[in-house]
């Protein structure tokens, strides 16, 4: 299966050092399984940038107050406070009593080349609960060939009338002439929602962010390759 190289990468945060424990989802259970609706804190780390109320793109809680996702995803408007993020939540239509919407205060875009990530600062740390907690970040771990990982996000397209979150399983495969430092798996099928959502692998108890998903067309199928990145700012 030949790689396709993603829009959006990971940029590592090297100099973002969370103080608080990073990975950790106490009601996600589903190591195993196919692509599915996802319940209440299954991936409490999963963020909803939100412009004039409005579901834009996914996003990662990274640190208690930073959230990663991709570049594209702010390309209409890189003024902060044009945008809310909302953690916690799992329906983009309908009650989601664990979440809450949080003002940014600054973005902040690498010009690293070849990377497209942006991480915003939000005004307050949330309270980190079951529902809301940062995933773990880091440029020294390997996913060897086989190892289950997962993207999830929300779509217009899919998870019902609610726009429940969604998740898909894919598994880690070779890298074909690509950076030494990358992860690549298997075809996943992305809807537009679905940009700036995480690539999460289950290592050594925790989950680890191994790259932040793009989907530039309304439906794309494509291999992706994750490219790490060493730095932040970049």
């Amino acid at each position: 299966m030949a790689s396709y190289k993603v829009m959006c990468v990971l940029t590592l945060l090297t100099l973002l050092t969370p103080a608080v424990v990073c990975g950790q989802a106490p009601l996600n259970t589903r190591l195993l399984g196919g692509s599915s609706e996802v319940t209440d804190g299954e991936w409490p780390w999963m963020a909803s940038l939100q412009k004039d109320g409005r579901h834009v793109c996914g996003g990662t809680l990274v640190d208690e107050d930073s959230v990663l996702s991709s570049a594209d995803c702010v390309s209409s408007s890189s003024t902060a406070s044009d945008w809310t993020v909302v953690l916690g939540r799992l329906k983009q239509i309908g009650s989601n009593p664990f979440e809450v919407t949080l003002n940014v205060t600054d973005i902040t875009l690498s010009n690293q080349t070849g990377s497209h990530a942006a991480v915003l600062s939000l005004e307050t740390p949330p309270t980190l609960s079951n529902y809301i907690q940062p995933i773990c970040v880091d440029h020294g771990r390997n996913f060897s060939v086989g190892a289950t990982c997962w993207a999830a996000g929300w779509s217009s397209g899919a998870g019902g009338e609610e726009q429940v979150l969604q998740e898909i399983q894919t598994s880690v495969v070779d890298c074909e002439d690509t950076w030494s430092d990358s992860v690549c798996t298997e075809a996943l099928t992305l809807e537009q929602g679905f940009s700036g959502g995480p690539l999460m692998c289950h290592q050594d108890g925790s989950w680890f962010q191994a790259g932040v998903l793009a989907a530039e067309n309304k439906l794309t199928t494509q291999s992706l390759t994750a490219q790490l990145k060493s730095c932040y700012p970049c």
